[in-house]
């Protein structure tokens, strides 16, 4: 029996992901694979950088990642304008290796478990389309394709993915969709959140998604990015008292 803790969506929270992680630590776990978003938002992105790379087995490339990545390597004419600024104060607040590490990553990954194939990836398997789960039926439908670089090329049993913050299970046309939500920047409840798989190697009926819920230091988490001066600094004290999105200028 084989269980994965699925991670992802820690945006800079510290406090937050070293909770997580404690957690993991005592139930048994396996591996944990991370769906990305390792930055943004919070001010820890170096230390959480650094807690991913030796805690999972694989991550994946988040939005947040790549367009701060974009920036960097290869910045668009109007990019600080649109961005206010932001990217630049994150950048900055990274070393080289970080964004070496950040632009390498995939943008998701193929497991089996229980003889089902499961895609896990930040957002869409082939772009960062953000669908909720009241989303048209059709662009739900979406989640169980291929990647651009599969290796399997049919629809997948089971898709997980996380980028909208808000955990959910629900079946698709006898499919599974599993939103992880956050670890950093939850928007349904002020704890962290994240999911163990658990099943067998080879083919097998049992299966099963468990989601946990971890509660962390929220103040320190708030000290921290006082003492950076983050950007957006009262959008994110209030995402992160209230579980409520702040939406932005």
């Amino acid at each position: 029996m084989k269980r994965i803790a699925v991670i992802s969506d820690i945006h800079g929270n510290l406090p937050a992901l070293e909770a997580t992680i404690k957690d993991i630590r005592q139930r048994a776990v396996d591996r944990i694979i991370c769906l990305g978003d390792l930055i943004g938002k919070g001010p820890n992105a170096t230390e959480v950088i650094e807690i991913c790379r030796n805690e999972c087995e694989t991550v994946v490339k988040g939005n947040w990642d790549d367009f701060i990545c974009e920036a960097h390597f290869a910045p668009k004419k109007d990019q600080e304008t649109h961005f206010g600024g932001r990217t630049r104060w994150y950048i900055n607040n990274m070393r080289s290796q970080d964004l070496d590490y950040l632009h390498s990553l995939p943008h998701g990954v193929e497991i089996r478990l229980s003889g089902r194939l499961i895609r896990l990836f930040h957002a869409h398997p082939k772009n960062y389309n953000r669908y909720h789960q009241d989303s048209p039926l059709a662009q739900r439908l979406e989640l169980f394709e291929p990647f651009d670089f599969s290796k399997a090329e049919e629809t997948s049993d089971v898709a997980l993915y996380a980028d909208i913050h808000n955990a959910y299970l629900q079946m698709v046309q006898g499919k599974c969709l599993i939103n992880v939500g956050s670890v950093g920047n939850p928007l349904d409840i002020t704890q962290a959140s994240y999911v163990i798989l658990e099943g067998e190697e080879s083919d097998g009926s049992f299966f099963d998604v468990r989601f946990v819920r971890v509660p962390y230091d929220i103040e320190m988490a708030i000290t921290l990015a006082v003492e950076a001066d983050v950007p957006d600094l009262d959008g994110y004290i209030t995402e992160l008292r209230t579980a409520k999105y702040f939406r932005r200028g």
